[in-house]
């Protein structure tokens, strides 16, 4: 896989980078160490896996520290997709296998970025007008009337 960014390594045991190819048993088909080198990570797969519906369950962490996730769906052969777990009525599974679109790319949320680097900026700033008030309030030339 392929990411848009530099992903965080932890050290030569941990990458900091978790992948999983499961079946529908749950059985996990990766094979060897997941490796981490820049924007790319990689897993080996069994050689042996027979043709069926698989999920990649990945999680990388960003080299600013976000932690992201995400699930692609594939296939080995003419198999059908694996089915995902839903908690409507078998009817309601068939129409939304037949409907969903699979997934093209995994992107993480980050519709609170903005507002936190804004409320963290903010604070910096009153901080800063409170401890120069401060500093003014200290310095202030002495008079006779203050004595």
């Amino acid at each position: 896989m392929t990411f848009s960014g530099e992903l965080l390594v932890l050290d030569s045991d941990l990458t900091g980078a978790v992948v999983l190819v499961v079946d529908e048993s749950g059985t996990d088909w990766v094979t060897g160490a997941v490796t981490v080198v820049g924007n790319t990570v990689t897993a080996e797969l069994d050689p042996a896996m027979p043709v069926a519906g698989y999920q990649v369950r990945w999680q990388v962490v960003s080299e600013d520290g976000h932690p992201i996730s995400g699930v692609i769906p594939f296939t080995v052969g003419d198999a059908a997709p694996m089915a995902t777990a839903s908690t409507g009525s078998p009817a309601d599974d068939e129409t939304t296998a037949a409907t969903s679109a699979p997934a093209t790319d995994q992107v993480a949320d980050e519709s609170g970025g903005a507002v936190r680097v804004l409320l963290v900026g903010l604070g910096g700033a009153a901080i800063a007008v409170l401890v120069f008030a401060l500093l003014r309030f200290l310095r202030r030339p002495r008079t006779t009337d203050d004595l």
